[in-house]
């Protein structure tokens, strides 16, 4: 688990849902991150650096990250996988997910191969409710649909681990 929070300041992403919050609320590497709870194969931590939380989910051969900014006004959604997703070092990419037959966009800089394990991968911002709701509601997200890297990830507990970050947040 060490190793994947050492990706977390490696890969961003951003939307307009930056723009409009004004700082990135992915969590650094030299955050101090406590963990709250597991919950459903989830792991909810305390972000004591930045005052919020996040939940976060090993998968097969990959990771996957959620987070909301301590006012809740906009969440994140990082995948991280160690297979070729087609990813080139140093260039923007598109990268899109799909969740319950919606489809949501962001803007990586990837850093194939550079991140500690052989991960690649990117976040997604926003303040979009819908995404959120999909994320909670539903039971599985494609990563990259319709491209080489395309692999899915389980969304099973995911309303329960948001429910214990929330509960974090709280305290």
């Amino acid at each position: 688990m060490r190793s994947f929070l050492t990706l977390i300041a490696a890969t961003s992403l951003a939307l307009s849902a930056m723009a409009a919050y004004g700082q990135n609320p992915v969590p650094k590497a030299s955050d101090v991150l406590v963990k709250y709870g597991e919950v459903e194969n989830w792991t909810v931590y305390t972000n004591q650096t930045r005052g919020d939380c996040l939940i976060v989910r090993d998968y097969g051969s990959g990771s996957v990250q959620m987070g909301v900014t301590a006012d809740q006004q906009v969440g994140y959604l990082g995948v991280f996988s160690k297979a070729d997703i087609g990813l080139q070092n140093g260039t923007k990419s598109e990268v899109f997910v799909s969740i319950g037959g919606h489809l949501y966009s962001g803007v990586a800089t990837s850093t194939r191969g550079e991140l500690k394990g052989g991960y690649s991968g990117g976040y997604i911002l926003t303040d979009s409710p819908e995404f959120k709701r999909d994320l909670a509601k539903k039971y599985e997200m494609i990563v990259f649909p319709e491209t080489k890297g395309t692999f899915v990830v389980d969304l099973n507990g995911t309303y329960k681990a948001m429910a214990m970050g929330r509960k974090c947040l709280k305290q």
